[in-house]
């Protein structure tokens, strides 16, 4: 959620020339409860919001890793650790997934599936570190994650000198370490 742009507060004329008591308090108890509501959501944009694995269900973030010509492919988990924290539209990821086996074909590229939507962006601005372990690369001598306009997608991609990136093709079993900073789009949770 961001910060609001801009206030309303509730203007019931009515209420206020009725001169009667009750109506000063509906009106008073409507405007208290709208200065509650907007001071929630100036918290929550300015402070954050961290979600992870170990949370209850609606705060929790599990990364996934997922196949991106066959979504019905899953795969066997050693292990999924996720965080996220987000402040205002601005999100940080981090996770350890370790994953041993698929089920079906893995014939397109790797990605680890988001918490929030990216923003839309012109070209690819979000770049994050990667650590891979357990599984040969595509092409290149290292890994970057990178977070796609207008998606939920972290992508693998292949780096390296003299060599021009790449996505990294799936592969049935690895380990990702991984970190990763992007700008969400705005209200969502």
């Amino acid at each position: 959620m961001t910060v609001p742009e801009n206030i309303i507060f509730p203007l019931h004329t009515e209420l206020l020339r009725s001169n009667k008591p009750e109506d000063l308090e509906k009106y008073m108890r409507e405007f208290v409860s709208s200065l509650q509501e907007m001071y929630e959501q100036l918290a929550y944009g300015i402070n954050g919001d961290i979600r992870s694995d170990t949370f209850q269900p609606n705060q929790r973030w599990t990364p996934i890793v997922k196949d991106t010509a066959n979504s019905g492919t899953t795969f066997t988990y050693d292990h999924q650790t996720g965080w996220v924290y987000r402040q205002g539209i601005i999100t940080d990821v981090w996770c350890d997934v370790q994953w041993t086996a698929n089920s079906g074909a893995i014939t397109g590229n790797m990605y680890i599936e988001l918490p929030y939507k990216v923003s839309l962006t012109n070209n690819i601005p979000f770049v994050g570190v990667v650590q891979p372990s357990v599984f040969a690369f595509t092409g290149g001598t290292a890994c970057v994650a990178n977070a796609i306009s207008n998606t939920y997608r972290a992508e693998i991609w292949n780096t390296g000198t003299g060599f021009t990136t790449a996505n990294q093709g799936s592969v049935s079993a690895g380990r990702i370490i991984m970190h990763l900073r992007y700008i969400g789009v705005s209200i969502e949770r």
